[in-house]
C-alpha cells in the first residue's frame, strides 16, 4: 500500500517538475525575495532623487516580523544588520514623501547600531555616518598580509575571519592580496572602494583605476557578476562618480543598463532577489531527477515521449549555455560573460551524460563534445588536495564538499558511459575521494558552503560515496549515525544557513532521506522521511519551497522550487527501489 501511495506522489512531484520547464528548454524556479537586495533598489532610487514605489514599501510591511525586525531572508529569524538596514531606507523614504503610515511603521521598529560595513557605508551615503571610519588604517596592510599566511595553518583557518565591521583600506586593491580575493569579494569591494575614495582621499590616479577595473567588469547583459547586491554597488559608485568627480555619456550608460538589469531582479510580491536565477544548476538538477525517475532498470516510472522529450530539450539547453573555456556559470549567458563554477560544470556535465540514460540527442556529436570541454574544465581546477572550489584554486576559494561530491559523481559517469575517446579520469576522481573522506568533523557530519548545511554537505558525501562503491567505509557509517540523531521528531530535518536545527524542511528532509536509502535502504529514519515527504506534498504535486540555498551568510539565502521539487522526487524514486 505505502508503495502505491509513493508511486503516486512521484507521478505526480514530476508533473510540478515540468511545469518549471521554460519554454527555451531550461528549467528555472522564481527565487525568493530578500531584504539586503531590497534596501539596495531602494536605496538606488533614493540616490537618483526618485520616491520608491509603494510596492516596495508594501515588501517591508508583508515582511516585517512579530518583534518588528526583518530577516535577511524567508527564514523567519529577525536579523539586527538587515533590520537597521531596511530602517534607514524606511526613514529616507518617509523624509522624501512624509507618510502617518510610515511613520507608524517606523516607530514599530527597534533600533540596533549599524555594525556590518556593508550596512555602515550606507549610513555613510544619508551622511549618517563618517567616511573616515568605514576603512581599517593602511598601516593595517602588513598585519592583514601576516593574518592571511596564518589562515593556510591547519585549525587557524577556520578561526582567523576578517573584520566585518570595517572594509579593508583602498590601497589594498594595488597589493597582490586583491588578487587573491575570493571573486565575489573582489566584486563587492570595488565598488565600495569608489566611494569610500570619492567621499575621503580623492586620489585621480586611484579612482582612475578603480572605475577602470569596475567597467571592465561589466557582463553582457549590463549587470555585474548576475548578483543584485554587487550590481547595486556598482551602479551607485557610478552614480557617486557622475555627482563627485566626473560625468559622462559613458558611465551614464552603464547606470542606465544597470538599473535596467536590477528590475528584472523585481519579484511579483513586490521585493528584490539577490541573483536573477540559477537556471543552470535548476536545469541540470531536474534532467538528473527527470532522466533517474525512468532509466531503464532503476527507475520508477515507465519512459514515455514527453519525459523524454523534455530532458532532451534541457540538455540542449545545457549545451547551447556553456561557456567558451568549457565550463557554466551558475546563470546561462549566451556570451560567456560570467565566469565558470565547478559546481554548476561538474552538474552540467553530469545531467548531459545522464540524458543520454532517456534521450537520443538531435545531435550526438555535439553532445560530446561538450562533455570533453566541461571534464577538461574540471580537470584544470581540480585543487591540489584533491577537492574542487567554486572557482579558482588558491584564489580566496576553499574546497567544497558538495562540489567534491558532484564532481565525482560526474567523473564516475563519465567513466560508466559510452562518450567516444573519453579521458581516463580516474586518479582525479580517486584524489576528491581522498579528499571527500578527510573532511568529514568528528560528530559525523561534513559541512557545505552553499546550501543548509550539514544536512546537504552530509547527504552530498554519503550520496558521492555510496555511488562509487565505499557504501562501507566508516565515514559513510558515522554520516548515516549522524543523519539519524539529526533527524526531528516530525521526521524531518532542517536547519538554518549556520547550521543550527531548526524546523523541518521538505528539501533537506529530501536529501537525506535520498542519502540514507542509498546508504541503508530499510533504514528507519529514511522510512520516517518518507512519510514527511507525502505528508507535506500539495495536491497539485508540489511541495512548498523554503530557505535552504546560502547567497552569502552577510546577505542571507534564498528558497528555490526547483529544490523544492527535483529533491523530493529523488528521494521518492530511490524508496521504490528498495526491496519490499
Amino acid at each position: 500500500m505505502i508503495k502505491e501511495e509513493v508511486k503516486s506522489a512521484l507521478t505526480r512531484g514530476i508533473t510540478s517538475l515540468f511545469i518549471q520547464q521554460r519554454e527555451d528548454g531550461g528549467f528555472e524556479g522564481q527565487l525568493s525575495s530578500s531584504t539586503f537586495p531590497t534596501c539596495a533598489y531602494v536605496w538606488i532610487q533614493l540616490a537618483q532623487g526618485e520616491t520608491p514605489d509603494p510596492n516596495l514599501i508594501d515588501w517591508f510591511v508583508t515582511n516585517q516580523r512579530e518583534d518588528g525586525g526583518w530577516g535577511l531572508d524567508t527564514a523567519n529569524i529577525s536579523n539586527a544588520e538587515a533590520t537597521r538596514f531596511a530602517r534607514l531606507v524606511l526613514e529616507q523614504i518617509h523624509l522624501r514623501s512624509p507618510d502617518p503610515s510610515l511613520q507608524n511603521l517606523l516607530a514599530s521598529i527597534p533600533e540596533f547600531p549599524p555594525y556590518l560595513a556593508l550596512v555602515k557605508l550606507a549610513y555613510a551615503a544619508f551622511d549618517q555616518f563618517d567616511w573616515s571610519e568605514l576603512t581599517l588604517s593602511e598601516n593595517a596592510l602588513p598585519l592583514m598580509k601576516l593574518a592571511r599566511q596564518l589562515t593556510k595553518i591547519p585549525m587557524l583557518g577556520s578561526r582567523l575571519k576578517p573584520p566585518r565591521h570595517r572594509f579593508a583600506p583602498v590601497a589594498l586593491f594595488n597589493t597582490p592580496m586583491f588578487e587573491a580575493l575570493f571573486i565575489a569579494e573582489q566584486h563587492t569591494l570595488v565598488p565600495v572602494f569608489i566611494m569610500i575614495e570619492l567621499n575621503t582621499t580623492r586620489r585621480p590616479e586611484m579612482i582612475e583605476s578603480l572605475v577602470t577595473w569596475l567597467k571592465s567588469r561589466v557582463l553582457g547583459d549590463g549587470s555585474w557578476f548576475r548578483v543584485n547586491y554587487i550590481t547595486a554597488l556598482s551602479v551607485l559608485a557610478l552614480i557617486e562618480l557622475q555627482k563627485k568627480w566626473k560625468s559622462d555619456e559613458d558611465t551614464a550608460a552603464f547606470i542606465e543598463r544597470g538599473i535596467e538589469w536590477l528590475r528584472t531582479t523585481r519579484n511579483p510580491d513586490g521585493g528584490c532577489r539577490e541573483a536573477l536565477n540559477l537556471n543552470v544548476w535548476d536545469t541540470a538538477l531536474s534532467v538528473m531527477a527527470l532522466t533517474e525517475v525512468c532509466s531503464v532498470g532503476k527507475g520508477a516510472v515507465p519512459l514515455n515521449v514527453e519525459l523524454a522529450s523534455k530532458v532532451g530539450r534541457a540538455a540542449q539547453w545545457l549545451i547551447e549555455h556553456q561557456n567558451s573555456d568549457g565550463g557554466w556559470a551558475f546563470s546561462g549567458l549566451d556570451d560567456s560573460t560570467l565566469p565558470s563554477d565547478a559546481d554548476d560544470t561538474a552538474l552540467g556535465t553530469l545531467a548531459l551524460l545522464c540524458s543520454l540514460h532517456v534521450s537520443t540527442p538531435t545531435d550526438r556529436n555535439a553532445l560530446d563534445v561538450s562533455v570533453h570541454r566541461g571534464v577538461a574544465w574540471l580537470k584544470a581546477q581540480q585543487d591540489r588536495d584533491g577537492g574542487w572550489s567554486t572557482y579558482q584554486p588558491g584564489q580566496g576559494d576553499v574546497g567544497c564538499v558538495s562540489i567534491t561530491a558532484h564532481a565525482i559523481e560526474a567523473l564516475l559517469a563519465l567513466d560508466r558511459s559510452d562518450v567516444a575517446d573519453k579521458p581516463d579520469m580516474q586518479r582525479e576522481m580517486n584524489r576528491g575521494i581522498a579528499w571527500l573522506r578527510k573532511q568529514i568533523n568528528r560528530e559525523g557530519y561534513w559541512r557545505d558552503l552553499w546550501l543548509a548545511k550539514d544536512t546537504y554537505g552530509t547527504a552530498c558525501a554519503i550520496i558521492a560515496l555510496v555511488k562509487v562503491g565505499l557504501k562501507g567505509v566508516p565515514e559513510v557509517q558515522q554520516g548515516v549515525a549522524w543523519l539519524e540523531r539529526s533527524q526531528n521528531a516530525d521526521g524531518g530535518w532542517g536547519e538554518d544557513m549556520f547550521g543550527s536545527p531548526s524546523e523541518s524542511t521538505v528539501e533537506q528532509t529530501a536529501w537525506s532521506t535520498y542519502s540514507l536509502l542509498l546508504a541503508a535502504p530499510e533504514n528507519r529514519a529514511a522510512q520516517d522521511g518518507i512519510a514527511f515527504l507525502l505528508k507535506h506534498q500539495r495536491e497539485d504535486g508540489s511541495w512548498n519551497e523554503q530557505c535552504v540555498g546560502i547567497y552569502w551568510e552577510i546577505i542571507g539565502g534564498y528558497a528555490d522550487p526547483i529544490y523544492a521539487s527535483v529533491f523530493p522526487v529523488l528521494a521518492l524514486n530511490q524508496f521504490l527501489q528498495t526491496p519490499s
